[in-house]
């Protein structure tokens, strides 16, 4: 009878480290999802400010701007409202 109970008793420490390594890797697996995700959209290539404002990577609000709808392209932020401007003083790199 000591035997089996030895046989039962170890077989649920195998099973309770199971679930605790599954949760553990699947913690792991979702948090740098996660954090790979907020990467590619905290810096897009082009950020659209609450005020309509279109600032691009060079802007030197670029970095300050906090609150914003992403763009790939300066051209397609301006076409997205007819308020959406360029910062003052700022002039529109060429592509070549």
């Amino acid at each position: 009878m000591n035997v089996i109970a030895n046989i039962i008793s170890a077989g649920w420490i195998f099973i309770r480290s199971y679930i605790k390594w599954t949760i553990i890797i699947w913690f792991i697996i979702f948090a740098i999802g996660f954090s790979l995700a907020e990467a590619s959209e905290q810096n897009p290539p082009v950020k659209k400010s609450n005020s309509e404002i279109c600032h691009a990577e060079d802007s030197s609000y670029y970095n300050r701007t906090k609150n914003f709808t992403a763009y790939e392209t300066l051209e397609e932020c301006l076409a997205s409202s007819d308020k959406a401007r360029l910062p003052k003083n700022y002039e529109m790199k060429d592509k070549s």
